[in-house]
């Protein structure tokens, strides 16, 4: 993977393909290998770009440098090093962060917003005390209890267990810190929504224990071009779950 130095820290990014540019950013626990069965599809028609956030997989550092302030900075420096000006910006959980930090601070680099499975960073109660409860919900097979849904651990353990195995890449992060990602200070008032310009999917997984569809309808509401899907079947974690439906729908909201 090449790599870009970003306010002090090496991020590792890498790329695939030829055509328009989608830029990809994943969640808490992942790194851009979990996008590989996006990788997959879309390299055949697009470029493809995925980094490893700072903290996460090769771009690991001390956690007090992982901030809400640095998310932007980031995700421009891998698009400035893999010169690209503007990009489709598909976002994972923790990734919406960055997704709507684009679209506020740098909207003439974002095409096109995905939103899948994550409160994006906005001050909306609701979100906010759902994520928190989510943790009431854990059992002994840890984090993987509730970012993956029910359906994938009776259909397909192996690939339950695959999720863990990828987020092992990331030993040395220490969650506790994405505390801060939920202070007041680092979240977008809901008003300020109206000022995303560029059209927004936001989707859901039916049985998201963190973020159940009913508490991101109001943040859909306020943006105003976007729209909510639910993939059936899913929990938190659609793009890895229902792949082929997640793809889908991605490919069909970046060729309108």
């Amino acid at each position: 993977m090449p790599l870009v130095k970003s306010n002090e820290v090496d991020i590792h990014y890498m790329e695939a393909g030829s055509g328009p540019a989608t830029l990809w950013v994943h969640g808490a626990g992942g790194t851009a290998a979990i996008w590989w069965q996006q990788a997959e599809h879309f390299a055949k028609s697009r470029r493809f770009i995925a980094y490893d956030q700072r903290g996460y997989g090769q771009s690991a550092c001390d956690m007090n440098l992982v901030t809400v302030d640095a998310l932007v900075p980031d995700a421009l420096a891998v698009m400035d090093a893999a010169q690209t000006r503007s990009a489709a910006v598909i976002c994972q959980s923790i990734g919406g962060w960055t997704g709507i930090g684009l679209a506020l601070r740098a909207p003439e680099r974002v095409e096109r917003l995905v939103l899948s499975s994550t409160m994006a960073g906005i001050n909306h109660p609701p979100a906010i005390a759902s994520v928190m409860a989510s943790n009431d919900k854990l059992d002994d097979r840890g984090p993987v209890s509730i970012v993956i849904g029910p359906d994938v651990f009776a259909e397909n353990p192996f690939k339950a267990y695959l999720y863990q195995q990828a987020s092992a890449f990331n030993a040395t992060f220490d969650s506790s810190k994405l505390g801060s990602f939920f202070s007041a200070d680092n979240l977008v008032p809901l008003e300020d929504l109206e000022k995303v310009k560029c059209p927004v999917l936001v989707i859901s997984g039916e049985n998201d224990i963190l973020w159940p569809p009913h508490t991101l309808e109001a943040i859909v509401e306020v943006l105003p071009d976007a729209r909510q899907v639910i993939i059936k079947g899913s929990g938190h974690s659609p793009y890895f779950e229902r792949p082929d439906v997640f793809n889908g729908l991605v490919e069909d909201f970046l060729n309108e």
